[in-house]
């Protein structure tokens, strides 16, 4: 089995997520570096010297420091390619990387959410000082301005409601490719559905996808597809450590009412 290197990674990231489910996919070894992001791990000297953005994931591989998941899922295939990840033609390869530019957008709404909803209510008890310092340390001031509102103003925040707004256009756009293809850039699973994945199972665990995806059949039959491969329990499932999928579900049914009223607004 060939091996990938160490990934520097946090365990329900949705972006360590996405190369968690391509190593799997690929069937490569690799070495596990947890980063605790409630520990702000993300933004001591040490981690920084790696990923100056202060996010992860990263992986090092053979003595190369890698950064930005979407140029890391390519990165995998290109120095690894058994088990392809990308369409063998160009027009698919266009698909998947339109595709996956669409869903890195997707990815400041989502961590919206996922800090509003999931994120906010556990740090409850987290030094107010210490938190905002931590905020403070994100290099880039839009994604510390929606961090702030996140974890001081919730689901009571302007941006929630735009945040629901904009996945449920995502679902839509989705729907509309998958009534077309197996999967978003084709036949086959690619990239881009290892990079969508993460962001529509976290509505899963929120308990929100009943209803979000009633009359989104084609995201529901994806979904299942995809969330019944070997690499969704190894990459994601795996990782959840005790008790936070109940807790998720409890603060998902929390919000959902909220999140309905953006919808319908």
């Amino acid at each position: 089995m060939h091996h990938a290197g160490k990934l520097f990674h946090a365990e329900l990231s949705a972006s360590s997520q996405k190369i968690r489910l391509a190593l799997a996919e690929k069937q490569l070894a690799w070495e596990s570096e947890p980063i605790d992001l409630r520990k702000g791990q993300q933004h001591t000297l040490a981690y920084r010297e790696l990923n100056p953005n202060g996010v992860v994931p990263t992986l090092v591989h053979d003595g190369q420091v890698l950064i930005e998941s979407s140029a890391i899922l390519e990165y995998l295939d290109d120095a690894f390619p058994e088990r392809p990840l990308r369409p063998k033609d160009a027009l698919g390869r266009h698909r998947m990387r339109v595709w996956t530019r669409k869903l890195v957008d997707t990815h400041e709404p989502n961590g919206f959410l996922t800090y509003a909803v999931l994120v906010r209510p556990a740090m409850k008890t987290a030094d107010p000082v210490q938190l905002d310092a931590r905020i403070a340390a994100m290099p880039d001031a839009r994604l510390r301005a929606l961090r702030y509102a996140a974890m001081h103003q919730g689901i009571e925040a302007p941006q929630f409601s735009e945040s629901v707004k904009h996945v449920a256009l995502l679902l839509n756009d989705m729907d509309a490719a998958l009534a077309k293809t197996s999967f978003l850039a084709g036949p086959e699973v690619s990239i881009a559905d290892l990079t969508a994945l993460p962001y529509v199972a976290r509505l899963l665990h929120m308990g929100w996808t009943q209803e979000l995806l009633a009359g989104r059949p084609h995201v529901a039959d994806w979904l299942e597809r995809m969330t019944t491969r070997p690499s969704y329990e190894s990459a994601i499932m795996q990782w959840f450590p005790p008790g936070v999928s109940q807790q998720w579900l409890d603060l998902g049914e929390r919000a959902w009412p909220t999140a309905k009223a953006a919808l319908g607004s």
